[in-house]
């Protein structure tokens, strides 16, 4: 069990790098979305439902058919009738939405690369290498 310290250092950690990639901004980059929203428009770039998004996000369904309301309003996803379920929707990207979602992915690797422009290739693969045994550690891990 990790000590106060070592659990403090971990939060501060996490409160830099929120920080640092501007998590707290009120718009992602140069969009009309939140990073919630803008989250949301990533959890469907492929057809979908809304349980699926509000699912795959750990999201209040409520919140998520809100966001989902005003992302169809901006024209970024479309809503169609579901062929196997009367009672569903399924979600998609627009053309605009697709757009859009290409422009935060670069604009999200330039924000990484700005990040650790100054660091040597050395350093650049060592912070690599942390960051994929973090990725692995918390979210890869089955138990094995």
């Amino acid at each position: 069990m990790l000590n106060n310290n070592q659990i403090s250092l971990i939060r501060k950690f996490n409160r830099q790098y929120t920080n640092t990639l501007g998590l707290m901004n009120k718009q992602v980059f140069n969009t009309d979305l939140s990073f919630p929203e803008a989250r949301i428009l990533m959890a469907i770039r492929y057809e979908t439902t809304p349980m699926n998004v509000a699912n795959t996000l750990n999201l209040d369904a409520s919140y998520t058919s809100r966001v989902l309301k005003k992302l169809t309003k901006l024209d970024y996803i479309k809503k169609t009738a579901s062929i196997t379920d009367a009672r569903s929707k399924n979600i998609s990207l627009t053309d605009k939405g697709k757009k859009l979602l290409v422009l935060i992915d670069k604009d999200s690797d330039v924000q990484i690369q700005n990040l650790i422009g100054n660091l040597n290739q050395v350093q650049q693969e060592e912070l690599y290498a942390a960051f994929n045994k973090i990725n692995n550690i918390l979210f890869e891990n089955n138990g094995d």
